[in-house]
């Protein structure tokens, strides 16, 4: 009997075909970074992103899942509060929770900022529990290293800048803060551009009169507690683009979207390697925004299903946006359009994305703030003021790992 048994199961024929729907539905599941490199599998993948059945699925595990990746939702809300004949811009940091974002706790700035509250902003997300705060939002005039969960904080000692060319004043703009997985420790990367001291303003914008020295590229290490010039060349001088957001950090890379100084503005994602210590440029498609004027779009950088994602808002087309993702760093083809929303009549900037997938936070046109459900395309009000300058939101993991190199 067991003999007989086992000619038949060795004789059976072993099914080596999937279904297409099955295939279809297990490589949904797929990080964007792993579905590119599959594409040369066959002929019928390399086609996935041009499937409309396939981005319909993809999507839906993008926005509709469960990613625990970060615990919380931050809030970073600047107030103007008259201080005799001026304004200053006091802000406030809260921790958001609910179902519709209805609870907010506020939360005390570390040491350094107790005394002055103003002009802060956050660098990014967390990293390994650890938010990089900076004082003013173009010169940056204090650095400091919080964890909210402990309450620790580390002051960052302001650069020494060296070799000052004449008749010029070092402006510090920083640019990303991160996690350098080879040695260990954490850094911070910032851009010193000299201004010629005869500058003017003109209407509260300074006027660059002579741009004649390149700016210089410098990394602080918290190990080594201390700053050093970066040898990479930056002649085309890009340069954050404000409204691209504050930038985001993902494995051991800092990304944030800028433009250049040449006459034809172009677009690109600046990614800066903190463990190689190089810069990777990735060029904007030239067809990302599809029929859109491009003349009239604001972009925000973030983070989808632990993927680099760019939104761009459309304003001359009541406030339609789209969602690109990157697949790989460096190929401008590997740009995908994940889909487009709207449109959405009054919504104008993204200002950032939440812990949960879905969920867009936007600025209206009176500076009121609003969350949009991506799978709904449904509309809620935060019940605060705000505009694309005036709050900052982001995601937040907990750790109650100590702030060291």
């Amino acid at each position: 009997m067991e003999k007989s048994v086992l000619v038949a199961v060795t004789n059976e024929k072993v099914c080596n075909y999937l279904p297409h729907d099955i295939v279809l539905f297990i490589l949904s599941k797929l990080p964007l970074k792993s579905l590119k490199r599959f594409q040369c599998v066959c002929k019928l993948w390399s086609l996935l992103f041009g499937n409309p059945r396939f981005m319909k699925m993809y999507t839906d595990n993008i926005i509709h899942g469960n990613h625990p990746y970060y615990d919380d939702t931050f809030l970073v809300l600047h107030k103007l509060l008259p201080r005799t004949y001026e304004y200053s811009n006091h802000c406030d940091f809260y921790w958001l929770s609910g179902d519709k974002f209805e609870n907010r706790v506020k939360v005390d700035w570390p040491h350094p900022f107790q005394e002055d509250d103003t002009d802060i902003y956050i660098v990014g997300s967390s990293v390994d529990g650890i938010l990089c705060l900076k004082q003013g939002f173009t010169c940056t005039r204090q650095v400091v290293l919080w964890n909210p969960t402990t309450r620790e904080s580390k002051v960052i000692p302001t650069s020494p800048v060296e070799n000052i060319p004449p008749d010029r004043t070092p402006w510090l703009f920083l640019h990303g803060f991160g996690y350098d997985h080879v040695s260990g420790d954490y850094k911070v990367i910032q851009m010193i551009d000299f201004f010629a001291e005869n500058s003017v303003e003109d209407e509260g914008d300074l006027i660059w009169e002579d741009k004649s020295y390149d700016p210089l590229w410098e990394v602080y290490s918290l190990k080594n507690n201390s700053w050093k010039k970066l040898d990479f060349d930056m002649r085309n001088c890009y340069f954050y683009s404000s409204l691209g957001g504050m930038g985001v950090y993902m494995d051991g890379f800092f990304h944030w979207w800028a433009k250049s100084e040449s006459k034809n503005i172009e677009e690109c994602l600046l990614s800066f390697d903190f463990s190689n210590e190089v810069l990777l440029t990735t060029p904007k498609p030239s067809n990302m925004d599809g029929s859109f004027d491009s003349r009239f779009v604001v972009r925000h950088l973030t983070l989808l299903n632990e993927s680099i994602t760019l939104i761009s808002t459309y304003l001359k087309n009541m406030s339609t946006f789209r969602i690109s993702i990157l697949g790989k760093l460096g190929a401008r083809e590997s740009w995908i359009n994940l889909f487009i929303v709207g449109p959405l009549p009054f919504v104008n900037f993204p200002i950032g994305v939440g812990n949960k997938n879905n969920i867009v936070f936007f600025s209206k046109g009176d500076k009121e703030l609003v969350w949009v459900d991506l799978r709904t395309q449904m509309i809620e009000k935060l019940g605060v003021k705000g505009d694309k300058f005036d709050c900052h939101i982001g995601k937040y993991k907990k750790s109650f790992l100590p702030i060291k190199g």
